[in-house]
């Protein structure tokens, strides 16, 4: 299997505090990732150690050590919290890829980009003035155009409503042999409809990660989050019920 991120022998812990302990893990290139577990699991701490913002332990991205590789440009990031305090148009914001990237903006993408994601009349209003969910999605925008081989987001769905959530998860899928995505989700049904792998994390631990309808059993949801949860399945694949 290829692979994006490797982590071996990984510990986050803050005053004493172990938040995250894995063993090994590894990421498969070409498919997309959702990260699943209850409050606390240690999801967002996963997502940040592979980019280097915490953990000791051996990382690595496409074989290599991987904090040089994201320093780089090869793996951009979604973050829970954008820095949208800044004197800048949308525009401007999602232009902030071509340093991420090193290299020169893709106009034409960034323009298709903007009006996929209903922004293209909203271009050059100050990224401050937004709602959360129209900065979330000028902060997708920018990460997308960076046009690195890995995306990570960190619960990327919260600010967004059903519409944008479904196109940023669609767009996503269509991508996926160029750009692999991991994310960390707590909607079931987006991760089930659209995630080709799952990680389900517990405790700051793996519990069990593999292809999606093999890992999305109700027994073993169902003792992690504590709550009955049943599966059921239509045209459209997999979903849940609790």
């Amino acid at each position: 299997m290829k692979t994006t991120f490797q982590v071996r022998n990984l510990h986050v812990a803050v005053k004493g505090k172990t938040l995250l302990s894995i063993d090994a893990l590894d990421f498969p290139a070409g498919l997309t990732t959702a990260v699943i577990g209850p409050n606390g699991a240690g999801k967002s701490s996963l997502l940040r150690a592979l980019i280097g913002q915490t953990g000791q332990g051996e990382i690595l991205l496409h074989g290599a050590p991987a904090a040089p590789q994201v320093r780089l440009g090869r793996a951009a990031w979604v973050g829970q919290h954008g820095r949208y305090n800044m004197p800048m148009s949308v525009r401007g914001y999602i232009a902030l890829a071509a340093y991420a990237k090193k290299g020169r903006l893709n106009d034409k993408a960034a323009a298709a980009l903007l009006d996929y994601f209903d922004l293209a009349g909203l271009a050059d209003k100050r990224i401050g003035r937004l709602s959360g969910g129209e900065q979330q999605r000028a902060n997708i925008i920018r990460a997308l155009l960076q046009d690195a081989p890995v995306l990570l987001l960190d619960e990327p769905c919260n600010h967004l409503d059903i519409r944008h959530q479904h196109r940023l998860m669609q767009h996503l899928e269509q991508q996926k042999t160029a750009m692999s995505a991991i994310m960390v989700l707590h909607d079931l049904n987006l991760a089930a409809r659209y995630a080709d792998h799952i990680v389900l994390m517990n405790k700051g631990k793996v519990v069990e990660s593999g292809d999606t309808p093999a890992v999305m059993r109700p027994e073993l949801l169902e003792a992690v989050y504590g709550w009955p949860i049943r599966r059921c399945e239509d045209e459209h694949g997999l979903y849940f019920r609790s």
